[in-house]
């Protein structure tokens, strides 16, 4: 009869590999962890640089650009050319299809939209993206309805305060028509207590 060999697991054989992964381990995250310390600071410029572009989009007559914060604590903008305010600008946030969307409106003190830029959108790229092109986004670029907010109408050609809505996107034009609403409000808050 032959003698089986039974193989028995030595500590070495378990802890050399695992002393191998926890040094990979830590060289890696120390590694991220450094990378990240490098870029912190320029990541932190080239987003306040990309909101100040999108400002000026939105609120072109501005040539500067003042947080303030409303009685409630939401922050919006007030864009001024020299010492006089000529707008401000607001950013909002509704649900859509994809989930949450956020808007950036900007509105002259003559109640006039200027611009609507959308910050972040998750939706169905043929169709809820589309709100991304100019064509839509410009539809905001008026007076501000005397209701007080935007109407979204589906197959007919849109009036004053309404918007003609994206084909196969309904839900989509209503997101980022409920979040110009809001910034409307908000406006409208601003405005009053000016």
């Amino acid at each position: 009869m032959s003698k089986e060999k039974k193989s028995k697991l030595q500590p070495k054989e378990i802890l050399r590999p695992v002393l191998v992964l926890f040094i990979i381990c830590l060289v890696v995250s120390a590694a991220l962890a450094g990378t990240n310390l490098l870029t912190e600071d320029k990541i932190a410029q080239i987003n306040q640089q990309t909101q100040e572009e999108s400002q000026q989009q939105v609120l072109p007559d501005a040539q500067t650009f003042e947080t303030a914060t409303t009685a409630d604590g939401t922050e919006y903008v007030v864009g001024k050319s020299g010492e006089e305010v000529v707008g401000y600008v607001f950013t909002t946030s509704s649900n859509s299809y994809g989930g949450a969307l956020e808007v950036m409106t900007g509105i002259k003190t003559d109640d006039t939209v200027t611009g609507v830029n959308i910050l972040s959108i998750d939706d169905t790229p043929g169709l809820g993206l589309n709100a991304q092109n100019e064509e839509f986004r410009d539809q905001y670029k008026q007076t501000i309805p005397a209701s007080g907010s935007f109407e979204v109408i589906k197959n007919a050609a849109a009036g004053d305060g309404q918007i003609a809505a994206l084909t196969g996107a309904t839900i989509t034009s209503n997101a980022v028509t409920d979040a110009v609403n809001q910034a409307v409000a908000l406006y409208q808050s601003v405005k009053g207590g000016a």
